[in-house]
Formats: structure tokens, C-alpha cells, sequence
């Protein structure tokens, strides 16, 4: 069974990677898939975000990174999955996830199983890390190991010094 996990991994957490595992686990092959969403402005380009998943993700055999424009339900589709992945934190992204998968099961046929991030992930989230980033803060409570150095390489590179320097 093929199965489909689509976000936006501005970039990839924790959290995203203990759902990606947990895929990896369940079906035969999982596609990352980074989807570029018109209406956010995102820190990094799918290049950026792609690398930094292929990174975290070397050691999952059954794992492939992929990036798309268009729509999920579609790329589903056309690319023969079998189910389409959505890591929830809480009731929120509960709510929301439910009503995409709605929209993606009329619009592809294919159901959406929703999997519930570790507890001790719950917290995190790309925004996290972005404000992390920023204030110079940790982000090793954040994020997978084999990133980091990439991650802030990426950030300092796209990042202007700080005034008067």
C-alpha cells in the first residue's frame, strides 16, 4: 500500500517526523510530499524544504520526498496512493484536517487517516521553530538531529545580520 503524507514542513519537526515513522511502519511506501501553498509566505522554498526532509528521513528506507503546487487530492490521484496521511497535534487540526479530507476523498476517492502526534510532540510546530530561529534560541528539543546544522546554515544564509553589524 502506497500512502501520501502532504504538508508544508517550514520547516520539519519533531512531531512531523514521528508521524512520518509511524507511516513508514504502516505501509509499503510513503511519499513526503512538500506542497507549496500560494497563500503563505514561507520562510524556505520547497528546494530548502525538500532537502531538509530528505535529510531527516535517510533512514526510512520506504521514504521518498517529493514537492508539489497543486492540489493534494489530485497528486493523490494521479499518483496512484492508496491513502492520504495528516499528522493532527489537537482538536483544532482535528477539525480542519477532517473537513480536507472531506474534500479530498469527493474530489479523489481516496480516504485520509488522520494520526495523532506523540504527546511529547504536541507542542511543536514549524512556527516554533521559526520563532526559535529568529530569537537565536535552541532548536535541538525541535527538531531532528541530522538537520540542525543544514537548518541554521539555510536560516543564517537567508537571514540579514542584525542591524549595525
Amino acid at each position: 500500500m502506497r500512502a501520501l503524507l502532504p504538508g508544508s514542513y517550514d520547516p520539519v519537526t519533531l512531531g512531523h517526523l514521528a508521524v512520518i515513522e509511524e507511516a513508514a511502519r504502516r505501509f509499503d511506501e510513503v511519499t513526503v510530499a512538500v506542497f507549496i501553498n500560494p497563500a503563505k509566505q514561507g520562510l524556505f522554498g520547497y528546494r530548502e524544504r525538500v532537502m531538509l526532509l530528505t535529510l531527516a528521513t535517510a533512514h526510512l528506507s520506504n521514504v521518498r520526498v517529493d514537492f508539489s503546487d497543486g492540489m493534494v487530492a489530485d497528486y493523490a490521484k494521479d499518483g496512484g496512493y492508496t491513502c492520504i496521511l495528516k499528522g493532527i497535534r489537537d482538536e483544532r487540526d482535528r477539525a480542519y484536517e477532517e473537513d480536507m479530507a472531506a474534500y479530498n476523498l469527493a474530489r479523489s476517492g481516496i480516504p485520509t487517516e488522520l494520526y495523532r502526534t506523540p504527546k511529547e510532540y504536541r507542542d511543536i510546530s514549524s512556527t516554533a521553530v521559526r520563532a526559535a530561529l529568529a530569537k537565536g534560541g535552541p532548536i535541538e528539543a525541535l527538531v531532528p538531529a541530522p538537520i540542525i546544522p543544514t537548518l541554521l546554515a539555510l536560516y543564517k544564509k537567508i537571514t540579514p545580520p542584525p542591524y549595525g553589524l
